[in-house]
């Protein structure tokens, strides 16, 4: 099916749906590079837009390179069919010049191999083997007794088998855990060998490792989109892990099947160990023992001490080992109607080493330096207030900030060391972002919908690489002769058409951008559609 046949596909798919009543419908679409594909026609009825998706996927292309599509149908049958694969984002539109950037924290594929880590045909170091050995047979010994059966574990693995998977991670695995695979395949019946979690397979290791991107990421901080990456906060305990959202020498190995999995580190931070074993999840990511050494030594030591529950008719023993008491990373604080709080009294109540991240609501007046008995605080919000004073000076970690208000005065920011994510809704007052010059780190800014007299001000920022704009104010940048030409990445919020779409991004390249039209009736035959 070509792109005229396509055409008419979808403007005949969207009359269908379109009912009675209208004069004119607009249907958007982008494709990615999997074939999946968003749709949006009318923010009113999305889930109709979302059950068109299903109708539309069989007149997709799946070999086409990712795209933007849109059908503009008139009542009387006319339209107009418009597909870009420079603008493969719509609603809102969205631009990647340079898709090799990475926000802060969040860091590409071909991270450096750690020294000492080259796969080698040495066998698994036979100390190690007698001790984890050991460990696993006391382990046996004792849940055979309490159970009256042997764990049901897969049959350890051959050092040629741990060694072809080492040579498709390319990094030689813990002595410790190689010795565990030689006698343990597999915890298939999670027995609680590794306590609440239990040991995937070699192949699974390899293929979680090879999932995506190499390497394991850490939940809900890992988003390599320039757009919405978000802060990563420092893990528990902290100066052990590397504040990263992934990393290409984590090596998952296993989990507890309720979205938390365990890693071995084989990358840490300058006060962790190689080797240590690290539980990332989508809201977790803490220290869980120094070695998988440590973890079965825990796990024996609360067996011989009777620290297990056991459950009729279940083969698993909930076994109290150390590591299930290491903290969990509870790091945000949302305090709603400040307006009604003593906002310092309730800061005053948390545990400044824990908190990272703060986000108030519902105000009339914050400043914002009453925040400043949270230290480690890396990212906050104040949202729907009347004023807001961003006074973050004494906030010397902070990295992403949100103020949606009715009115702020940037000049608070100026010359902080490490925010690198400003994000400003809701001002009912012109903004001068002057200031936002002397931040050496910002990084992205999202200003949609505000008032910006100079918007010119935009190019004396000098670590810009991230943008969100509206039309208009996109519109009198370009107007004014400047085309940022270090951006990574735009947004263009609110509803633009993609002929319009693609306007921006050619004035914004200085060069051609792909763009076919095509137009027809759906009272005319399908072979009179045309470019």
């Amino acid at each position: 099916m070509d792109l005229g046949e396509i055409g008419r596909t979808l403007a005949e798919r969207l009359r269908d749906w379109a009912g009675d009543g209208w004069s004119e419908a607009v249907l958007q679409l982008s494709m990615g590079t999997s074939g999946s594909v968003d749709a949006w026609t009318d923010e009113s009825d999305q889930d109709r837009g979302r059950a068109l998706i299903d109708v539309l996927h069989g007149a997709y292309p799946r070999d086409r390179p990712p795209a933007a599509y849109e059908v503009r149908l008139r009542a009387d049958g006319a339209y107009r069919f418009a597909a870009s694969t420079d603008a493969s984002a719509l609603a809102p539109a969205r631009f990647l010049f340079d898709p090799d950037f990475r926000c802060p924290g969040h860091p590409a594929p071909g991270m450096p191999r750690p020294a000492g880590l080259e796969p080698a045909a040495t066998p698994t170091d036979p100390a190690v083997l007698r001790e984890i050995s050991a460990l696993v047979e006391e382990f046996a010994e004792r849940y055979t007794a309490i159970t009256g059966h042997a764990p049901d574990w897969e049959p350890g693995r051959s050092e040629e088998d741990i060694a072809a998977a080492e040579a498709r991670i390319q990094a030689r695995l813990p002595e410790d855990l190689r010795a565990l695979y030689r006698l343990v395949g597999r915890d298939s019946g999670e027995t609680g060998l590794l306590g609440y979690f239990a040991h995937d397979s070699l192949d699974t290791v390899v293929e979680d490792y090879h999932y995506s991107l190499p390497g394991a990421y850490r939940g809900a901080a890992f988003d390599e989109s320039p757009y919405s990456a978000g802060v990563v906060p420092e893990a528990v305990p902290p100066g052990r892990i590397k504040r990263v959202a992934r990393d290409d020498w984590w090596v998952s190995f296993g989990g507890n099947h309720s979205d938390q999995w365990i890693a071995v580190d084989l990358d840490p931070a300058e006060g962790g160990r190689s080797g240590q074993v690290i539980e990332h999840g989508e809201e977790v990511a803490r220290l869980i023992a120094s070695s998988v050494t440590e973890m079965l030594t825990d796990v024996v030591t609360a067996l011989r001490a009777g620290r297990f529950t056991r459950h009729e008719g279940d083969p698993r023993l909930e076994i109290q080992a150390a590591f299930h008491d290491a903290p969990d990373e509870i790091h945000v604080l949302l305090v709603r109607n400040v307006a009604k709080l003593d906002l310092t009294a309730e800061i005053s109540t948390k545990d400044p080493e824990v908190i990272q991240s703060c986000h108030l609501s519902d105000g009339v007046d914050v400043d914002l330096a009453t925040l400043e008995p949270l230290g480690q605080l890396r990212e906050a919000g104040a949202h729907r207030m009347k004023t807001v004073v961003p006074n973050v000076a004494g906030l010397p970690l902070l990295e992403s900030l949100t103020i949606s208000a009715e009115r702020t005065d940037l000049a608070a920011l100026a010359r902080h060391p490490t925010l690198w994510d400003l994000t400003l809704h809701d001002l009912t007052h012109p903004l001068d972002l002057a200031p936002l010059a002397t931040l050496p780190n910002l990084t992205r800014l999202t200003i949609a919908g505000l008032d910006i007299p100079a918007i010119d001000q935009l190019t004396h920022l000098p670590a810009l690489r991230v943008l969100t704009l509206d039309a208009s104010q996109l519109t009198r940048l370009l107007a004014s002769g400047h085309r940022l030409p270090h951006l990574a990445a735009l947004t263009i919020t609110g509803r633009i058409l993609l002929p319009e779409a693609v306007e921006f991004l050619r004035q914004l390249r200085g060069t051609d951008v792909h763009l076919e039209e095509f137009t027809g009736s759906l009272n005319d035959p399908p072979e009179r559609a045309r470019a």
